[in-house]
């Protein structure tokens, strides 16, 4: 039952930051709860602090009398948010919305010790901290999000292609030491996908594939509102995927027989450097020799030739990576996060296009494919998920 409630609860403070101020005999209607159902949870709620009552609103049509209006008390709980990246690092201050209330990024060298990277985050965020005092009292948690496949027993980093000398560094220990407060660690594509999931285009589905394209290409997995991990936290690692596709083999451009896995072939590095191989070849092109992937994309809007053909055959190639994941997980809904899907729709409509072909037709019926909702938000609103879960106890990371 504490699974259940946990899940209520947050469909209570959804609802109230999605709507606004509503009755108890609102919220009981719009969630399909009985009204003693309602009144538990919502008493649980005001007594965390985490919703209030606001005022009444209006009376029947037979002069009954007037609801009590709630609302979410925003600033009851305040959330610190991490992103750890190779050469870079995001951090946000968010509220119990998960609204950003402050956000910043700093840079460093690769080499940098994992330490003093953390030291210089927790001293920009306790600056944000020390300036509004009244975040000391009500912060609940940080949510931290990084590449690779992570010890949650140990609170570390277990293994990594591109933070390799992070690895079995106590992360979350050090953190909860230098803050005092409780530390949840997340790979950073399923922090993302947890993102998706309770903010963004996945918050109203219970399973999920979330495919992340960006120096690497990864995917989240959600089945029955859980966060799939896998026995060894390595689900979703579908960029050491061996298989080839043989009837694209003969363009070179993008796939070649230096190209191993997925993860060299559905990177943006891979397609920048396909405008090169393309050049090299004589396709007409605008492009220059080292373009920027927005510079791709225009081109592709264009119509110039190289740019729109490379990101039609880059669709096709993530489509059959798609179909094969449909096929196995069967979800009702596929989320393609990237700059590749924001700034336009050239490679999604080719995925689905892709897709569409299947042969087993009732997974391929059933399932919708769309980009990704939060962009560059994505990660630090997924690591502030994590917070919000252990609040509510949802099921989703625990």
């Amino acid at each position: 039952m504490r699974t259940l409630r946990g899940i209520n609860e947050i469909r209570v403070i959804r609802a109230l930051c999605e709507e606004g101020a509503l009755s108890r005999a609102a919220l009981a209607n719009m969630l399909n709860l009985s009204r003693a159902a309602l009144t538990i949870i919502t008493q649980k709620l005001a007594e965390k602090n985490l919703i209030t009552e606001v005022g009444k609103g209006m009376s029947t049509d037979r002069g009954g009398r007037r609801e009590v209006l709630l609302s979410v008390n925003q600033r009851a709980g305040i959330i610190l948010s991490i992103e750890l990246e190779v050469e870079y690092a995001q951090y946000a201050v968010l509220d119990i919305n998960a609204a950003f209330i402050e956000r910043g990024r700093i840079a460093y060298a690769p080499e940098m010790p994992i330490e003093k990277i953390l030291d210089m985050i927790i001293t920009k965020l306790q600056a944000i901290i020390e300036k509004e005092k009244f975040f000391e009292k009500h912060i609940i948690g940080i949510g931290i999000c990084l590449p690779g496949i992570l010890d949650y027993a140990r609170g570390s980093l277990r293994e990594s292609y591109t933070l390799g000398r992070w690895q079995d560094f106590k992360m979350r220990d050090y953190v909860e030491r230098k803050m005092n407060l409780p530390t949840f660690l997340e790979n950073d594509v399923k922090a993302l996908t947890l993102g998706e999931f309770q903010f963004g285009a996945g918050k109203n589905v219970t399973d999920l594939v979330c495919l992340w394209i960006g120096s690497g290409i990864g995917a989240g997995i959600v089945i029955n509102n859980q966060l799939l991990h896998g026995s060894t936290s390595s689900a979703g690692e579908i960029g050491y995927n061996e298989d080839k596709i043989l009837l694209l083999k003969e363009d070179a451009l993008l796939v070649n027989d230096a190209d191993k896995n997925w993860g060299q072939i559905l990177t943006l590095n891979n397609l920048r450097s396909a405008v090169r191989r393309g050049k090299e070849q004589g396709w007409q092109t605008q492009l220059e020799m080292e373009p920027g992937i927005k510079d791709i994309i225009n081109a592709a809007e264009a119509d110039d030739p190289l740019a729109l053909h490379l990101l039609k055959l880059f669709g096709k190639i993530l489509g059959s990576v798609c179909s094969n994941l449909i096929y196995t997980l069967n979800p009702p809904l596929v989320i393609l996060s990237g700059l590749l899907f924001e700034e336009t729709t050239i490679v999604v409509d080719e995925v689905r296009q892709y897709v569409a072909k299947g042969i087993l037709r009732t997974p391929i019926e059933s399932v919708t494919i769309k980009p990704a909702k939060l962009g560059e938000e994505a990660m630090l609103l997924g690591a502030a998920a994590l917070v919000l879960d252990d609040l509510f106890q949802f099921p989703v990371y625990h």
